[in-house]
C-alpha cells in the first residue's frame, strides 16, 4: 500500500514539473525595456534598415550614373579636336612658319656650314681638279638640302591644315548628335594628317641634314670641321623637339583614351553582416 502511495505521488509530481515547463516555453518572455536598452533597438533596427536602403540606392544610381555617362568619346574629351583645332588654327595663322623652328635650326646649322666650307678644300688634295669637284658638289648638295627644308616648311605652313578644314566642318549643318560626331571626326582626321605627315618628316630631315653636314668633314680643311660637327649635331633637333601639330594629336588622343580606362583587380567583401566573406572580381572605370 506504501508502495502505491509512493508511486503515485511521483507521478503527479512528475506530471506537475512538466506542465510548468510547458507554460515557461509557452509564455512570452518578458523584457525590461530601459531607456537605454530602447534607444539602442531602435537604433540598431534604424541603422539595419538604413544600410539596405543605402546599398538598394547606391547600386540603382551607380548603374545608372555609369549608363547614362556612357558616350562616343569623341564627343566627351576635353578639349574637343574641333575646339583644338579652333585654338591653334589662330597661332597657325599668325606664325604657322615659325612652329617648325627645330626644322629651320637643323637646316640652318647645315647652311652655315656649307658657306663656310666653300672653296676651303684640304691642303693635301687642294691642287686635284676632280676632288675640287668632289667638294663643291657636297657643299652645293648641303646647300640645296637646307634650302630645300626651308621651303618645304614654309609650303607646309601656308597651307594652314588646321584651318582650311575647320572651315570645312564650320559648314556642316545640324546641331544632333550625328552632326556634331561628325564634326569630330573630321577634327580628329584634319589633326592626324599633318601629324603623320610631319612626323616621317622629322625623320627624313635628320637624315638629309646629317648625311649633308657629315659629308663635309673629309673634303675641306680640319680647321672647318667644328661647323660640320655642330650642324650634325643640329640635325637632331627636330627628334629632340616636337613639332606642334604631332603634340597636339597625341595629347588629343591620349586624353581621349583616358575617358574610359578600365581597372580590374579581385578583392574580398561581406555584402551583409550575417553572411561570410566571399572574394570577387572588381571592374572600375575611371573618368
Amino acid at each position: 500500500m506504501k508502495k502505491k502511495i509512493s508511486i503515485l505521488f511521483s507521478i503527479l509530481f512528475f506530471l506537475t514539473s512538466i506542465s510548468s515547463t510547458a507554460q515557461d516555453k509557452k509564455s512570452p518572455v518578458k523584457v525590461v525595456n530601459t531607456p537605454k536598452s530602447e534607444d539602442f533597438k531602435n537604433e540598431n533596427e534604424k541603422s539595419d534598415t538604413k544600410k539596405s536602403e543605402v546599398l538598394l540606392l547606391e547600386t540603382h544610381q551607380n548603374e545608372s550614373m555609369f549608363l547614362n555617362s556612357l558616350d562616343y568619346p569623341e564627343l566627351q574629351v576635353v578639349p574637343r579636336a574641333s575646339e583644338r583645332l579652333q585654338m591653334d588654327g589662330f597661332r597657325e595663322q599668325d606664325n604657322g612658319w615659325f612652329m617648325f623652328w627645330p626644322f629651320h635650326v637643323a637646316s640652318g646649322a647645315t647652311l652655315l656650314a656649307a658657306l663656310m666650307h666653300k672653296n676651303r678644300f684640304n691642303p693635301a688634295k687642294e691642287n686635284d681638279d676632280d676632288f675640287r669637284k668632289y667638294t663643291d658638289f657636297k657643299v652645293n648638295a648641303a646647300v640645296g638640302v637646307s634650302v630645300s627644308w626651308f621651303a618645304l616648311t614654309y609650303f607646309i605652313s601656308a597651307g594652314q591644315p588646321y584651318l582650311t578644314e575647320l572651315n570645312k566642318i564650320n559648314n556642316i549643318k545640324g546641331k544632333d548628335k550625328k552632326s556634331s560626331l561628325l564634326k569630330e571626326r573630321m577634327a580628329e582626321e584634319a589633326m592626324q594628317k599633318p601629324a603623320e605627315l610631319i612626323k616621317m618628316l622629322t625623320y627624313l630631315s635628320t637624315i638629309t641634314n646629317l648625311v649633308a653636314s657629315g659629308g663635309l668633314i673629309d673634303v675641306v680643311n680640319s680647321d672647318y670641321n667644328l661647323y660640320a660637327g655642330v650642324a650634325m649635331l643640329a640635325a637632331f633637333m627636330p627628334l629632340i623637339f616636337k613639332n606642334k601639330y604631332v603634340e597636339n594629336y597625341e595629347k588629343q588622343m591620349e586624353y581621349k583614351r583616358k575617358i574610359y580606362t578600365p581597372v580590374v583587380y579581385t578583392d574580398i567583401y561581406k555584402p551583409t553582416q550575417y553572411s561570410q566573406w566571399s572574394p570577387r572580381l572588381v571592374v572600375e572605370w575611371k573618368f
